[in-house]
């Protein structure tokens, strides 16, 4: 098996313009997320025998200039026929410390794994999935969803029910026979962004889009275990029980704080040899 891990940041004045984060400018602050980041998935793909690529390049979205059409970059795992190659290419988002050696590619036989929003279950009892105790938000999923005939598919047991299925995108495994398909038959992710109804940006970004294509065209997809994508600060202990997941991911402004000072504080086992 030869498979990839795949990260890629985009910055620009457009990012700044949503503001600083705890008075820093925002580039900043994601530019040395990054640089955590890809430094532990360096170490984790050479432990796993794995290739990695990190990219500041703008393929898919060559063109596109505002922060949410920076998110579908990610879709280049489907439209760079470069990483044919690969079996399996694990793509993952740049606020993530990498806190294992297990072989996340060894996780599934799926032709697209991850972890549904759903599934995450914490001290605060749930991830993001706001459209499951707001009307109004899943009222808005359902009319996005609808105008790009794409089903409302719920979550059902053994996983913990949902209304819609949603992967949180941000660690994501594709194989060679999913990528190739979805780059045959995914819809227009442009049109996804930009198309009426105008809606939030959480609702017209990748992770809803990608989840919509997946179902519309039937493919395989499980949701595995949230130790692969897990958010520290969702528990009360956060640096006990939030630092023992294996991909420990930051999502959110303030939260990317947290990962800088935890990193500076040398909380992270991979870089003290503790793993």
């Amino acid at each position: 098996m030869e498979n990839l891990i795949f990260q890629y940041i985009i910055l620009s004045d457009t990012v700044d313009g949503r503001g600083e984060i705890e008075g820093r400018k925002r580039t900043e602050v994601y530019q040395e997320m990054a640089d955590i980041s890809r430094r532990s998935f360096e170490i984790y793909a050479e432990k796993i025998g794995s290739d990695y690529l990190f990219s500041t390049e703008q393929v898919v979205t060559k063109g596109h200039d505002n922060p949410t059409s920076y998110l579908f970059e990610c879709l280049r795992v489907i439209y760079d026929e470069s990483f044919d190659k690969y079996d399996k290419v694990l793509f993952l988002d740049t606020d993530i410390v990498c806190n294992t050696f297990e072989n996340i590619f060894e996780e599934s036989d799926a032709e697209v794994f991850g972890v549904y929003e759903s599934d995450i279950r914490t001290d605060r009892d749930g991830g993001y999935n706001t459209w499951d105790y707001e009307s109004k938000t899943y009222n808005n999923y359902c009319r996005k969803f609808n105008y790009h005939n794409c089903p409302i598919v719920p979550v059902l047991p053994p996983n913990h029910p949902s209304r819609i299925t949603i992967f949180n995108t941000g660690v994501l495994v594709w194989t060679r026979e999913a990528r190739i398909k979805a780059r045959k038959c995914f819809d227009d992710w442009k049109s996804w962004l930009y198309d009426t109804p105008e809606m939030h940006m959480s609702i017209v970004n990748d992770q809803p889009f990608i989840s919509s294509q997946l179902i519309k065209h039937d493919f395989d997809i499980e949701s595995i275990d949230q130790k692969w994508n897990d958010t520290p600060t969702h528990y009360h202990d956060i640096e006990g029980k939030g630092l023992q997941s294996n991909f420990l991911h930051y999502t959110g402004g303030n939260n990317k704080i947290v990962m800088l000072d935890q990193y500076h504080r040398g909380l992270f086992k991979i870089f003290n040899g503790e793993l």
